[in-house]
């Protein structure tokens, strides 16, 4: 998606619930649930504050761009309301959600992981006799 140059939040207005409608200079429309990324598994406590409907609907469009709340405890780009998707970066690039593990562990580590975990061989006849 392209970001359109001198285009900006003409109007936001509260729909209900979590949804927000944005109008901008250039007669683009979108709309955008929020509820979706506020009850998101282990969303950070900060924006789940914003649950609260009183207070999400006290958001602010900063410069006729980004969405805020409180003191910009919570945020979205221009070009994320633009395109109407949360997902989107503030270069109107679709964000990549990595599903790889964080390491990898091979096979080889996982050998040598297991033999260092065994506990110890028993001492033979003659290692005991001497000992």
């Amino acid at each position: 998606m392209s970001i359109p140059e001198n285009v900006f939040v003409k109007r936001a207005k509260h729909l209900g619930d979590y949804r927000i409608r944005f109008e901008f200079t250039d007669g683009h429309t979108s709309e955008i649930d929020f509820h979706s990324f506020l009850t998101k598994p282990a969303q950070n406590p900060m924006a789940t504050k914003f649950l609260d409907i009183t207070r999400f609907k006290k958001f602010k469009v900063d410069q006729r761009a980004d969405i805020i709340w409180g003191d910009w405890e919570m945020c979205f780009p221009f070009a994320a309301l633009y395109a109407g998707d949360l997902d989107v970066d503030s270069l109107g690039n679709k964000k990549r959600v990595s599903r790889k593990p964080l390491r990898e562990v091979s096979s080889t580590a996982r050998t040598v992981r297991s033999v260092q975990n065994r506990p110890p061989a028993p001492k033979s006849t003659r290692e005991r006799v001497k000992a």
